[in-house]
């Protein structure tokens, strides 16, 4: 299940916040998630989205809304945390305090073998470590690597998550194939599609935002709606939207 929820910025606490704030927004819903009991681990979330302006490293909303995606296969987890936002008539993003103004339930789509999706937070392939570059190797996400390292992450989820070996076993065919155009686009430009980022500890990782179709039982395309791809995802990482189209050329 999937829920869209718009916030209203408070002018007080209009500061901006860090361009990659995965782990501000994390630590806000982990305390949403203490409260209301829940031992839930399966959700995720996108970044904050809205028109907006980056100078050294920070993001500043320049639109009075600002969206952010909830995602979860659990519905009362998910209603709960939804209600909770309301209730306390808020959260906080770092020194940006939003309040949230309306929801809306994003229907599924139709889960097919073959779709194609566009990243709205970055997906990790490797556990967070200490150090920057030397310690956080970049994939080649036109390799098969890439698609390995996806299946792999997908697969301990669902067994995490419940599903029996039998199931998985039939969830064997998956290849996940990023779009040459738009890297190589990238590429010429200089522009990255791999970065840095840090989770709640500090620690960092490598994040990718790259369009990509996969090929896979529809039963896999709807566990990655609802709880994202890759790792981490639980801290707002591996998000990922219906490509409408064609692939995008750029995020």
């Amino acid at each position: 299940m999937r829920y869209k929820i718009s916030f209203l910025k408070n002018r007080n606490m209009d500061a901006p916040i860090p361009l990659h704030h995965q782990h501000l927004i994390a630590s806000s819903i982990e305390e949403i998630v203490r409260g209301l009991g829940f031992n839930e681990k399966f959700y995720t979330f996108s970044s904050l989205k809205g028109t907006s302006r980056i100078n050294s490293g920070y993001i500043r909303f320049l639109s009075s809304k600002v969206t952010l995606a909830l995602a979860c296969r659990d519905k009362q987890f998910i209603e709960s945390v939804v209600r909770r936002i309301f209730e306390q008539q808020g959260m906080m993003v770092g020194d940006l305090r939003l309040h949230p103004k309306t929801f809306e339930i994003i229907h599924d789509p139709e889960f097919k073998t073959k779709m194609k999706y566009v990243c709205i937070a970055p997906i990790v392939l490797h556990p967070p470590r200490e150090g920057e570059e030397e310690s956080n190797p970049e994939i080649d996400v036109l390799s098969h690597e890439f698609s390995d390292l996806l299946y792999q992450s997908v697969m301990e989820n669902m067994e995490k998550a419940g599903y029996t070996s039998a199931q998985l076993d039939s969830y064997a065919v998956f290849e996940a194939t990023a779009d040459q155009e738009y890297v190589h686009k990238l590429n010429i430009t200089g522009k990255k599609y791999a970065r840095i980022y840090h989770n709640t500890q500090g620690l960092s990782m490598r994040g990718y935002l790259v369009p990509f179709s996969l090929h896979a039982h529809p039963d896999v395309h709807k566990f990655i709606w609802e709880c994202g791809i890759g790792i981490l995802n639980n801290q707002g990482y591996g998000m990922v939207d219906i490509a409408q189209s064609s692939f995008p050329g750029g995020f």
